[in-house]
């Protein structure tokens, strides 16, 4: 009796230790995977609103919430709510805001992402798809990689339309020669300033908000500026002829703190791709439309003028290298031109 009493008690013995092998640990999986935690994110931009990117962003605080079931959940702050973008870009790292909404020609401000200050260089892209392509490609993705190391800010979708600026002037602009003398308003950019430069036109720094009255009184003759810009400004009473440059492209951004996003789980981080990919899709739609519909109404108001982009795209060649290692870090004009080729001929 006593020797089947051992048995028995042996037998379930060995049955607790192979139910216990058998059994997740707590807060994971068998192999030890931990669980996907919970966040709840600030999302800064600049962006009043009426404007198309507080649409995009107001649909990815949705997206998200229902894609996560709650296990992601986000806040909108737009119209600088938050601070500056500088501010806010920083205060990812310092972890005082967890994401943001901008443009890729704002990202290379920070200290470790310069590279992308490339991106923005005046005539350098041919249209927005080749732009586009080049922030999906291999050397990008490098860059993009790179920055959010050095910088604490992980840019985590880049695509999508943004207003390209244009030019509006009081005589027309057909070729590059056009430009020679040309008294042009620009924004405080250095990069845009050795543009005109090297165009043969002089740069003046003006606010926009005096920039009405500047070309009402002659002080200079043209300006560079969107056309849903030039359109509520009402830039079209003072200038006659206009001209389709999109000589300064951009990309929308969803930038996120680097720490969270290598916090997150594999499965949260493309949710978070695909919600943003779906989100920006809004404000493309509304963005075209705004565009379409100011550049119609601006040719009724002014002389619209086809300007031969070569022309100043070969007169700038020598600029690009020049400013490699000056507007943007050393070596990124020469990766971007190594694209251009390669996309060209394919």
């Amino acid at each position: 009796m006593k020797k089947t009493l051992s048995i028995l008690l042996c037998m379930a013995m060995m049955a607790a230790v192979l139910a216990g092998c058998n059994s997740e640990p707590a807060g994971g999986t068998a192999s030890g995977t931990p669980e996907a935690q919970t966040y709840s994110l600030k999302i800064g931009s600049i962006w009043e609103d009426a404007n198309p990117a507080t649409a995009t962003v107001e649909r990815f605080v949705e997206l998200i919430d229902e894609a996560s079931e709650g296990t992601i959940t986000a806040q909108s702050f737009n119209n600088s709510a938050l601070g500056t973008i500088n501010e806010m870009l920083t205060g990812m790292n310092a972890g005082t805001i967890e994401m943001v909404h901008t443009r890729i020609s704002m990202y290379g401000a920070l200290e470790g992402a310069s590279m992308f200050n490339v991106c923005s260089a005046p005539f350098l892209w041919d249209n927005d798809e080749e732009l586009q392509a080049f922030l999906k490609s291999e050397t990008a993705q490098q860059w993009f990689d790179e920055a959010a190391e050095a910088t604490g800010v992980r840019v985590f979708y880049a695509e999508g339309v943004a207003p390209p600026r244009e030019l509006t002037a009081n005589r027309p602009i057909e070729t590059v020669d056009d430009f020679e003398g040309l008294k042009i308003r620009t924004a405080e950019s250095v990069v845009v300033q050795r543009t005109m430069q090297a165009l043969g036109a002089q740069p003046i720094v003006i606010s926009l908000n005096d920039l009405y009255m500047s070309l009402r009184q002659n002080t200079v003759d043209a300006q560079e500026a969107d056309f849903i810009t030039v359109q509520n400004s009402s830039l079209f009473e003072v200038q006659d002829y206009l001209m389709r440059t999109d000589y300064i492209r951009d990309v929308p951004i969803f930038c996120i703190s680097e720490a969270i996003w290598q916090d997150m789980t594999p499965e949260q981080q493309q949710m978070m791709i695909d919600c943003a990919a779906e989100a920006t899709k809004v404000g493309d739609e509304l963005t075209t439309a705004q565009i379409e519909e100011s550049f119609e109404f601006l040719k009724t108001e002014m002389e619209y003028v086809e300007i031969d982009i070569p022309s100043i795209q070969q007169e700038l060649s020598t600029l690009y290298e020049d400013l490699d290692g000056e507007a943007w870090a050393e070596g990124a004009y020469a990766a971007v031109k190594e694209f251009k080729e390669a996309y060209q001929d394919s």
